[in-house]
């Protein structure tokens, strides 16, 4: 973690009035430049309220937020929240703008001149992949997994430093879904925004997050750690029953190829192939669907480098996890 985090909480409270206990109580974390930190956990922990106190959406009760050394209490509302992306299961579209003017909507609030709002909303819908023609498109004209693409791009339309992230993907189908979550992972490696990510669902978690922090009730941090940490080491038996059955083979799903060693370029040529940046468990998964113990490893420019077997596949897993950045709490 660096000298100086991009977000930091410290003993961050949230109480409401009639309420027996804080929603959130006493909340303390350091997020880096360019992480996706997911919080996790049950219905009612209290993982959307620290969330939304980053923006002061909700207004801490107690303690202190800093966002790139800036006190965030001491800012004006508008001015903070206009620099930093939101993005909701909801989506929250205005129905009566068109895809081009919800995207570029922060952006005119800024005074951005015309110009620029055009080129950025072109630029953002390549980015997200729809193109052109659906700027003239209202919200009721698209796909539900089109209007989850149109509200991430309206998060980064003046291009901040930090997003929150609220369930975005939440209200789609499964398959659309699993689509975003890559598009979007695959924005953030070359965007690198500082991310806070909030879900009930344990396998997104793992999938989006560089770190997780798993709550309890009152936003209390049972364990902070690296996804492949949790699976690995979970530090009590409730983390261990919110991430679920199937650690090892859901560890298999955030290495990759690249990972693990090769053996020779085969003598044979393998029945299947994948690229180095393919996940050991779509590894597995191709082992299986070919009734093969072996698979090709390709690299970036589509040449066969070597192969890898299934007892690499069963050491990966056997391995302990990297050395944790958080631990438990």
């Amino acid at each position: 973690m660096p000298d100086q985090p991009m977000i930091s909480l410290r003993k961050v409270s949230k109480s409401y009035p009639g309420q027996p206990s804080p929603a959130v109580a006493g909340f303390t974390l350091d997020i880096a430049a360019g992480e996706i930190l997911v919080l996790v956990g049950p219905s009612g922990c209290g993982k959307t309220t620290t969330m939304r106190m980053v923006n002061r959406m909700i207004e801490p009760t107690s303690g202190s937020i800093e966002i790139d050394g800036r006190n965030v209490l001491a800012l004006d509302q508008n001015e903070l929240r206009r620099g930093i992306g939101y993005a909701i299961q909801q989506v929250g579209l205005f129905p009566h703008m068109t895809v081009a003017r919800n995207i570029g909507l922060v952006p005119r609030m800024l005074g951005w001149n015309r110009k620029r709002i055009e080129e950025r909303v072109d630029a953002l819908l390549d980015l997200i992949g729809l193109g052109p023609e659906f700027r003239d498109r209202l919200p009721r004209q698209l796909s539900g997994g089109q209007q989850q693409r149109v509200g991430v791009a309206r998060a980064l339309a003046a291009d901040p430093p930090v997003m929150l992230m609220d369930e975005p993907f939440g209200a789609t189908d499964p398959v659309t879904r699993d689509r975003l979550q890559s598009e979007f992972l695959r924005l953030q490696e070359t965007l690198r925004k500082t991310i806070v990510f909030v879900t009930h669902d344990f396998d997104e978690a793992i999938r989006m997050g560089d770190r997780i922090a798993v709550l309890a009730e009152g936003s209390r941090i049972r364990q902070l750690d690296t996804p492949e940490a949790i699976l690995a080491r979970p530090a009590d038996e409730v983390v261990a029953r919110f991430a679920g059955a199937g650690s090892s083979l859901k560890r298999l799903g955030l290495r990759r190829l690249s990972e693990v060693d090769w053996d020779p370029v085969p003598a044979q040529a393998p029945p299947a192939v994948l690229g180095a940046d393919a996940t050991l468990h779509t590894a597995l998964d191709t082992m299986v669907a070919t009734a093969s113990t072996r698979i090709g490893v390709l690299d970036a420019e589509g040449r066969l480098r070597g192969e890898v077997g299934i007892e690499a596949l069963m050491r990966a897993v056997a391995e302990p996890a990297a050395l944790p950045s958080g631990g438990a709490v």
